[in-house]
């Protein structure tokens, strides 16, 4: 049994149509969803990381008032000022990661991964299962996870068409990356578990069924 993300218009009791794939002839989808975007938000957008630094600003704006300038209007409007700042900030990035999850699907077909994105602009970016060379996962605290693809002589796929679904910065080789998955690490095993072996596609069996993410910001 195939995963798919649920498509509106599909009736009842047939599989759902394939999102932003169009199959070749005999390929099949294995698995396809989008990555969380709280996970977006937490990891790739680095969002702990900015509230942290706001909660400081904050701390020590608090610190002076107490110890050396004392509660004043202007300090008071300088408060409100920076608390305004930091929420603004917060609330862009928690709608970019939302938008970011939204518009990206991640699609594993017996012969390709295909990772299709773009907020304003549907790219899309087909990885033959083929050229594949290596596969590494990266799981954080929360449970969710990234899969690297180390695609053979850079896969003729440039840093800017990939971005921010990539890892590192590389120009030369680029790293594709399927961010923000809730089970990457089962999906990380079974892509890697085809390097192993001679065969030129995977099955159905080689890629157990993944819950479809929901792209919600947590």
């Amino acid at each position: 049994m195939t995963m798919r993300i649920p498509h509106p218009a599909a009736p009842a009791g047939t599989p759902p149509r394939p999102v932003g794939v169009r199959l070749e002839p005999g390929e099949r989808i294995l698995w396809q969803g989008r990555p969380l975007a709280s996970a977006l938000r937490r990891y790739l957008l680095k969002g702990r990381w900015l509230a942290a630094y706001f909660a400081l600003l904050l701390g020590w704006k608090l610190a002076l008032i107490v110890s050396l300038r004392g509660l004043r209007p202007q300090e008071v409007f300088d408060t409100a000022v920076l608390l305004a700042q930091g929420a603004a900030l917060m609330g862009i990035l928690a709608f970019l990661a939302w938008a970011l999850a939204r518009s990206t699907t991640y699609t594993v077909t017996t012969l390709r991964i295909v990772i299709r994105h773009g907020i304003a602009l549907q790219g899309t970016v087909d990885i033959p299962l083929r050229a594949l060379r290596s596969v590494a996962v990266r799981v954080h605290p929360d449970g969710t996870g990234d899969v690297a693809l180390t695609v053979r002589d850079g896969g003729g796929v440039g840093l800017s068409k990939l971005w921010p679904h990539v890892r590192g910065l590389s120009l030369s080789a680029p790293v594709p990356m399927l961010r923000g998955l809730p089970d990457a690490a089962v999906l990380g095993t079974q892509l890697a578990r085809r390097l192993d072996g001679p065969a030129p596609a995977l099955s159905e069996q080689d890629v157990r069924p993944l819950a479809s993410p929901r792209a919600t910001a947590a």
